[in-house]
Parts: C-alpha cells; structure tokens; sequence
C-alpha cells in the first residue's frame, strides 16, 4: 500500500514536470513506471510527439462492467513566474497546502486515481474492469480524450469518473464548447485608390454584425434551466500588413459556449450557411469557415448509479449535484458512448484554476485517494 508521504511525493514529482498545453509524454512516462512498479501494465498512446496518451487496465472477478477513471497531464500556462509567490514548479508545502502549477488542475485529482487504481489492484476487492485514460491537451480543444474515444477506449464503459476538482460538487452535465476562425479574402491596392482592391478588414466587419444578428436569435429562442443560453464571443482579430495599404486578408477567431437546446452541431450549421450566403452575394466577399475545437454538451442522469455510488461512499456530506457551462475529457469520451454514467468530482477547488499560486490542499488529496478506492469496489460490485 503507498504510504500518504510517498502519495505526496508522487505528485510533487508531477506537479515539477511542465506539462503547459505540451510535453505530457514525460508525465505519461512517470504514471507508467509507477503503474508498472505495482504490476499494472500501461501503454502510451502517441498524439504527437511530446505528447502522449496513458491507458492502463487491470480486471478482477467475472463482471463485465467497466468503470473509466479519467484525468489530463497538461496544465495551463503559469504566466510571469515574478507574480507568483511560490515558484509555480517548485511543488512547496507550506501550512498544509501544495503549490503549483495544475496542482488543483488537475493534477491532484490525477495522481489521487492512480493511487487508487493500485490500491484496488492490491485489495482485489471490485468485480470487473477498471481502466485508467490520462489525457494530453485538456486545456487546448481536448485532442488528446478525442483520440482516446476515437480509437474505442470509452466506447464499452459503463461509467467514468473523472477527477475534475469539484471537491464537494459532482458535476454531471456541462455546456459546450465550440472555437473557430472566419477567414476573409481580399485584394490588396494602395489606400489612395481603394476602389481598386477589396478590403478584407472590412468584409470581415460584415460578416461579424451578420453572424451576430443571428446568434443573437439564438441567444433568445433557446435556453437550458441548468446552462443558461448560449454564449459567443469573438475574442482575437487579426488583419492587414501595413498602414497604407487595403489589406487582402483578415481574420477573427471566436469560442461559443453551447447547451443542448443548440448544439455545436447545429452551431456549426448555421455558420457554414452563413458564409455560403455571403459569398454567394455580388459584393466581393470570399470568406472560409474553419472549425478549431468542438466540445460537445455533456448531459446524464443526476441520479446514476455512480453518483449515487458516490452518497454512499464519500468521505464527503451533502455533495451537490450541479451543471456547470465549463468544459472537460468527458465531452470527448461521451461522443461514441451516450448512455454511460457520468461524475466529474475529485479533489482541489475549482475557484483556484489557472490562477496565480495555485494550490491543494494536502489533505484534501489524501482524504480523496480512499475515496476512490470506495468508488470503484462499490460501483464495480
């Protein structure tokens, strides 16, 4: 059994290791020779190089259930390293709190499901399979649980359980969310003769007041009692070479946050539309639509057997049951398995994510590694 002073360790190891929307490999790589230290096999799925997948699955008894354990090894940037009081790497302990870098996001809620994953192993007490999916690039479109889901890693699971830090929340649904990029085409000349050209910038501006009218359509047709409507924000520009010139090409990127009621599907719809009309009409617009990231709405019963799994078996009283707009792995691992069970809960404070001085606190992550354990022999019964 891993003692909590080598528990603490493990994650100030990890938490040392700069995984910024990058180099997840050398975490996968950590979280496989502890794995395999204790008789867990796990394999690294490459999705670029720098950037791995871990997947590690241990079975016992004669249960076909599958219960999925989930978190990601990236973390976002930390920023000026002047404006932090403890080094953002350093992985300090100072009155009971770990400092760090993805030490609340989530790292802490990662390392907590490995450890329980090997104390399963070593009690042999859960009947079925137990499957562990560390994830790269979370935090930048969530590439990394797409691969995953596309290659079937979710697709026979019965429930995940992902270790977000909702701390005394279970997250069961969240919105969506979408970010693409509207290209625009022109024709360079010079600002003393602009007749000549076709101003990119411009076109560009009209698009957006387009595009906005309708979504603002949207923004009143459609509403979600847990999610609120749907939110879009254009959110980077980009146009133009130099002061004197009609600029030939200009771009915006935007993010929308979706619910059900308008899904990314549906969003995807309308914006394509949209720039097909345009370009269709007599006034010079050459337009492209690219779509960067779609993370879908994730919906599922409040009241699963995992969730209630989880009453029953926290170290935790009173735990909401909530919906969130935010975003996680799940949207990805819900793509080719709709009706799983679904709890995003671990340890950490949400509130302290990709914040200045981010921090656990240490016995918050210890109380969750038992947590776990009983998670996963209850639900895996």
């Amino acid at each position: 059994m891993i003692s909590n002073e080598k528990a603490v360790e493990y994650l100030q190891d990890i938490i040392r290791i700069k995984t910024e929307n990058d180099h997840e490999t050398e975490v996968a790589i950590y979280l496989q020779q502890l794995l395999q230290a204790h008789g867990i096999e796990a394999r690294l799925i490459e999705l670029e190089p720098g950037r791995s997948n871990l997947v590690a699955e241990i079975q016992n008894g004669n249960s076909t259930k599958t219960l999925g354990l989930s978190g990601h090894m990236d973390v976002v940037k930390a920023g000026n390293h002047d404006l932090w009081q403890h080094n953002p790497y350093g992985a300090e302990i100072i009155d009971g709190k770990l400092y760090g870098r993805g030490a609340t996001d989530m790292k802490g809620g990662l390392m907590a499901l490995v450890i329980a994953m090997i104390h399963a192993k070593e009690n042999q007490t859960f009947n079925g399979t137990l499957r562990l999916l560390a994830t790269v690039g979370e935090e930048t479109g969530e590439p990394g649980a797409r691969q995953l889901s596309d290659l079937g890693y979710a697709d026979d699971l019965d429930g995940i359980l992902v270790a977000e830090p909702f701390n005394q929340r279970i997250l069961y649904m969240h919105g969506g969310s979408y970010n693409y990029r509207i290209k625009s085409y022109g024709v360079s000349a010079h600002s003393s003769t602009p007749q000549k050209g076709q101003n990119a910038i411009q076109h560009l501006r009209d698009f957006m007041v387009v595009i906005q009218e309708k979504l603002d359509a949207v923004v009143e047709q459609y509403d979600n009692d847990k999610l609120g409507r749907t939110i879009h924000s254009v959110t980077l520009i980009e146009g133009g070479v130099q002061l004197n010139s009609i600029p030939e090409y200009a771009e915006y990127q935007a993010n929308a946050r979706t619910i059900p009621e308008f899904d990314n599907d549906r969003l995807t719809a309308l914006i394509q539309a949209t720039v097909n009309e345009l370009n269709q009409q007599n006034n010079g617009y050459q337009f492209e639509f690219e779509l960067l990231a779609d993370m879908p709405t994730v919906v599922s019963n409040p009241e699963s057997e995992l969730i209630q799994v989880i009453h029953q078996v926290s170290h935790q009283d009173n735990i909401d049951v909530i919906a969130l707009p935010g975003t996680t792995d799940t949207a990805q691992f819900q793509r080719n398995n709709p009706t799983m069970d679904v709890a995003i809960y671990g340890p950490g404070d949400v509130n302290l994510a990709h914040q200045l001085d981010e921090y656990i606190e240490v016995d918050d992550y210890l109380e969750f590694i038992p947590t776990f354990v009983k998670i996963i022999e209850g639900y895996l019964t």
